[in-house]
């Protein structure tokens, strides 16, 4: 008998010693997410999911959740999720979902901003003026200002001619250059069966890049229509 009381006064220590105190580590267990925590991994979800090309930069930011929504507690790591699938437009809602025990919800707004390289005029670029290395440079704007026309690559620019005042500062677009302009010497490419045939000739008209203009070939004197391909560089198709 002395045994049996024994035993069940140690039964009832080993449960107050270790049995209380795991029901109160698993309670313990919950972790408070703060709005500021939130809108962070709401940030760090879509930076995960977003498509972007190799040049272009990311640029995510949660619009603020209101101030009077309290931190929420949760048992487990919330799960994310989206409405949409990328890629994604300017803006994305992120849910928020603890599954239990509190079984609450949060929804986050994201603003995504794509960078993409542009080229813009280091300094004042007159009229006529021929483009150097000197005169531009690389910087990442938000991809809904880059137009279609303007320039990703400082390389495609130099040497080429203004046809309007450039200020400085200000994107370079493909519509303000003379890649080719009227009298200038050119290179007339032509592809024959798998060779590349080159020759001289003489531009009748300004071009640009992508554009067909007239051409007269300086040895045979025959007027062609060639496309600009680069500076004073053309190509026509045999």
């Amino acid at each position: 008998m002395f045994k049996k009381i024994i035993f069940i006064h140690g039964f009832w220590l080993l449960n107050a010693l270790f049995l209380i105190p795991f029901s109160e580590a698993q309670t313990n267990q919950n972790k408070d997410y703060s709005r500021e925590r939130l809108q962070a991994l709401a940030e760090q979800h879509i930076i995960a999911l977003a498509q972007i090309k190799p040049q272009q930069e990311l640029q995510v930011q949660a619009i603020e959740l209101d101030a009077r929504i309290a931190s929420r507690s949760c048992a487990q790591p919330p799960e994310l999720s989206t409405a949409s699938e990328p890629p994604f437009n300017r803006q994305v809602t992120v849910q928020l979902k603890c599954p239990e025990p509190a079984l609450w919800t949060q929804y986050v707004h994201v603003r995504i901003d794509k960078l993409s390289p542009i080229v813009v005029a280091n300094s004042h670029i007159a009229r006529g003026q021929i483009i150097a290395a000197t005169d531009v440079s690389t910087e990442l704007r938000p991809q809904h200002f880059v137009r279609a026309r303007y320039v990703e690559s400082p390389d495609v620019v130099i040497g080429s001619r203004s046809k309007r005042t450039i200020r400085q500062g200000l994107p370079i677009n493909l519509n303000q250059l003379c890649m080719v302009c009227k009298g200038d010497s050119v290179t007339i490419v032509a592809k024959v069966n798998g060779l590349t045939i080159k020759t001289s000739g003489e531009a009748l008209e300004d071009g640009g890049l992508g554009e067909n203009i007239r051409v007269r070939n300086r040895k045979s004197g025959r007027l062609i229509s060639a496309q600009v391909t680069a500076v004073e560089t053309v190509a026509v198709n045999i």
